[in-house]
């Protein structure tokens, strides 16, 4: 006699079998092409915005032609897919383009520092030592005049803040800081990422300077909610150690704010982060046990009985407890869509319908994207939709295999344990294979031990600590007794998990970093899975379909032998079309990446620092300096800007870091890239820092080998390939004449790089000043003649003195700073000096990161952003 339990999951199996063993009817369902046309409406209104009138004509054009064809009775495909491409188009403009009104804190930005009262619009999360929220601001004040304004404000608190909450009204005073992005080909565009949660402008206060002017009051959903994940955490307090707690309160509440760096690295490593996110498989355990009470106790009510309503009323009350949970849990972005679709499963038995794993998914999709459009371009959405259609698609080809036929309950429980292993194996299996594409995409990093922590993993924390903290939640309010027993014992199953992920995240092959893959690439490889699970399909009997049930499904155009036998051969040709393209593609990249007979030099924006990219003729490539900020912690250049730059031209070596200076700006980005980009050699002027972050230079260079020669008695002039590169500062002796030469710091013993390829040179001078500019036109004369000068000291006024400029005799120059610098870099006078040559100048704050191509006799500069429209590559 199996449980209500087994009942409800194997009815899950059967859903599965039946609706979608039938392979060929999978691409005739009407929800999934209505889902397709939408997105690609999406897609369409994001890369080609301003078209609105247009696309609004063609949408009543196809809306009248739907309605006409539904009067004749005639087929509308083809208007309606029209019609919802429109649609889609149509909803993501406002998010491209919003209206600002005159009174909105966009317009108050990048001035003075503005008293600022608003409302609290989440709740806080804390970052490290920080801790952010989004504020609907409701007043500026300043200079004794007060502002009524509106707009949502992102604000980073540095410190502990005062206890704060989502609903609460607080003041305090800070400069209000427009968005911007680091403009690098293939970087995070962030700015766009805040428009589409509605933010446009971020602060920075701290925490001393907040003062609450309001709490929430105690009564309301909000409170109730906030006061039962307070008192859950409290709970979490008493259960396993302090690791232990931080996951399982991400694990039930959504709360990830304590969860140790290491441990989320060991997760990410093992292939297991998923399991740190409240999705599919939380909010499924809170609707099965929930049906199945509301189940058993209707089955009491005879009424209920008779007219077969038991399951209807269940499915119906069980969607208290799951969209309670969703609230409770935070109603995260993955958190809603398992709400939704788990809601929309429910739905079907009010329905009377037979659940269809696709159509729920569609269902599910489509009510998303039109409430909140851009939510296609989340990588949560992405990955979330990507791997759960790729389990059902992949489930639904090798049903006919007979692999998962459920055993009827007259079957001995091993051959059904057996079956749900199977079951679970490939589950895990069709999840990591859909989602790695996109995973690589995003994170660069894939896990090589993801199917087997997932095996081990899952059923811990899933079947164990996962239904044993909802237990404890629930039961809170009932007995604390009974539910610091149930959090104990799942603290005991989620310590096993826990030794188990470290035990694969410390194994040296668990993960392995990847290039960024295009979007060609990602097409192509989806395109190759599909046509591979169909050619590996046995043919079912003419007028059967796989699952037997002599249902003709063989021609669902309505059409004859040509268009079945056409049907077949897609595979075919999908699979020889993706490996065509695939070749051509490889082809192009180990040309871009190897075969390139030209010299590329890339500026990249990282803000206020200085980082520069050489590709060499022949693949090796060299970085100059690594940008950076005072404390990695906070954000790390190299792993947020540099390394997916890298990772994005195909780049996983760099064969020769350069370090002009050890100052952090110049620094802290290097060290990512010491320790992932298989580094050879490490160039600097030796001069030493007692900073943080030279001491984890120097041990990443230690760890991994990095070759570290002595500037006092490294040659100074290399060759690379046909590229010459020439240290020209400072003097060998330096160090020694530091005492002696009080105007020899850090930054005026810069290294001084040359670069030459045939007829055409770069200088980097580093950040030296007047004094250094002097004594560097004395010992290298004519030799500082080059066609490009990276600016020294970022444009300050204390370099780019006149004699040096007139020995460098450049024809572009390009300024490496950050947007309102709060050093004022550039200094006009500089750029004033620049200008009265008549150079070319180029600025990474206002034209992002600049690439500099060159075949040794002319230059190509091409910035990231230009500074007009219509503006062209520039040829010299």
């Amino acid at each position: 006699m199996i449980s209500q339990l087994d009942r409800i999951q194997l009815s899950g199996i059967r859903s599965i079998r039946n609706s979608l063993a039938m392979n060929d009817r999978f691409y005739f369902r009407p929800l999934i092409p209505m889902l397709i046309a939408l997105m690609v409406g999406i897609a369409l209104g994001d890369r080609f915005p301003g078209f609105a009138a247009g696309v609004g004509l063609l949408a009543i054009v196809c809306g009248a032609s739907v309605l006409i064809c539904l009067y004749l009775s005639k087929p509308a495909f083809y208007g309606a897919m029209l019609l919802l491409a429109s649609v889609g188009y149509l909803s993501i403009q406002p998010w491209l383009s919003p209206r600002i009104p005159a009174h909105h804190i966009r317009h108050y930005t990048d001035t003075h520092r503005w008293g600022i009262s608003g409302q609290i619009d989440n709740q806080p999360w804390q970052i490290r030592n920080r801790t952010r929220f989004d504020l609907r601001v409701a007043s500026l004040d300043a200079d004794h005049q007060t502002h009524a304004v509106t707009g949502l404000l992102r604000v980073t608190v540095v410190g502990q803040p005062p206890d704060i909450n989502r609903g609460d009204k607080i003041r305090f005073k800070a400069r209000i800081r427009s968005i911007r992005n680091f403009n690098n080909p293939g970087g995070f565009d962030y700015k766009r990422y805040m428009v589409f949660k509605g933010i446009l402008a971020t602060a920075y206060v701290k925490a001393d300077n907040i003062r609450i002017a309001a709490k929430l009051p105690p009564t309301g959903i909000l409170p109730a909610i906030q006061r039962a994940r307070s008192q859950f955490a409290d709970l979490v307090g008493n259960a396993g150690s302090p690791e232990v707690q931080g996951v399982l309160k991400a694990l039930i509440i959504g709360d990830r704010t304590q969860i140790f760096d290491a441990t989320r690295q060991a997760f990410n490593r093992s292939g297991v982060a998923h399991l740190l996110a409240i999705s599919g498989l939380h909010v499924g355990i809170v609707a099965t046990v929930a049906f199945a009470f509301f189940n058993w106790l209707t089955g009491w009510i005879k009424p209920l009985l008779r007219h077969a309503w038991t399951r209807k009323l269940a499915a119906l009350l069980s969607l208290m407890p799951v969209i309670a949970y969703g609230m409770v849990a935070g109603l995260s972005p993955s958190t809603q869509r398992a709400v939704l679709m788990v809601s929309v499963f429910l739905m079907t038995f009010l329905l009377a319908k037979e659940q269809d794993p696709a159509n729920t998914l569609a269902v599910a999709a489509l009510v998303i994207l039109m409430a909140d459009p851009p939510a296609l371009f989340s990588i949560s959405f992405q990955l979330s939709f990507t791997t759960v259609f790729a389990i059902i698609y992949g489930f639904s080809t090798i049903h006919q295999y007979g692999i998962l036929q459920p055993a009827p309950e007259n079957r001995g429980w091993q051959k059904r344990f057996a079956l749900k292993l199977v079951a679970f194996f490939l589950v895990s299996l069709f999840a990591i294979a859909g989602g790695m594409p996109l995973v690589a995409f995003y994170f660069n990093q894939i896990s090589l031990v993801g199917l087997a922590a997932n095996f081990l993993v899952v059923p811990l924390v899933g079947f164990i600590t996962v239904p044993l903290g909802l237990a404890a939640f629930f039961l809170a309010p009932l007995s604390t007794t009974l539910a610091v027993g149930c959090l104990k014992a799942g603290a005991v199953a989620l310590a096993g998990a826990l030794a188990i992920v470290k035990w694969f995240a410390d194994l040296p092959f668990a993960s392995i970093k990847t290039i960024t893959p295009s979007i060609l690439e990602i097409v192509c490889y989806y395109t190759l899975g599909w046509a591979l699970l169909n050619l590996i399909r046995s043919p079912a009997a003419p007028g059967v379909t796989a699952s037997g049930t002599g249902r003709n499904f063989s021609r669902p155009f309505g059409a004859g032998g040509f268009r079945r036998l056409s049907l077949r051969k897609w595979p075919q040709i999908g699979l020889l079309l993706a490996l065509f393209i695939l070749a051509a593609d490889s082809g192009y990249w180990l040309y871009q990446r190897f075969w390139h007979p030209d010299l590329r030099v890339t500026i990249i924006d990282v803000g206020d620092g200085s980082a520069a990219l050489l590709e060499i003729p022949g693949g090796h490539t060299v970085m100059i300096d690594g940008g950076g900020f005072s404390d990695n912690v906070n954000f790390d250049v190299g792993a947020r800007i540099i390394a997916p730059l890298l990772w994005r031209k195909k780049i996983m070596t760099v064969d020769l870091l350069i370090l002009s200076h050890p100052n952090s700006d110049h620094l802290n980005g290097l060290i990512y890239l010491a320790d992932h980009f298989n580094v050879k050699s490490l160039w600097s002027n030796g001069e030493p820092r007692p900073t943080k972050g030279y001491q984890e230079l120097k041990q990443v260079c230690d760890r991994r080998g990095i070759r570290l020669p002595a500037y006092a008695s490294m040659e100074h002039e290399h060759m690379v390939g046909d590229v010459r590169l020439e240290l020209l500062y400072p003097p060998r002796d330096f160090l020694e004449r530091k005492e002696s030469d009080h105007w020899r710091n850090a930054n005026n013993n810069s290294l001084v790089v040359k670069v030459s390829f045939v007829d055409t040179s770069f200088l980097f001078p580093g950040d030296i000043m007047a004094t250094a500019e002097e004594e560097l036109t004395r010992l290298s004369g004519d030799r500082l003649a080059s066609n490009v000068l990276i600016v020294p000291h970022h444009g300050s006024r204390s370099s780019s003195s006149h004699q040096f400029i007139a020995e460098v005799d450049p024809q572009v120059v390009v300024v490496s700073c950050g947007r309102h610098s709060r050093f004022r870099f550039p200094h006009p006078e500089v750029l004033d000096r620049y200008r009265d040559l008549g150079v070319d100048i180029f600025r990474t704050d206002l034209n992002g990161a600049v690439q500099l191509t060159t075949d040794g006799q002319h230059l190509m500069i091409k910035p990231f952003v230009s500074n007009h429209s219509g503006w062209a590559p520039k040829f010299m």
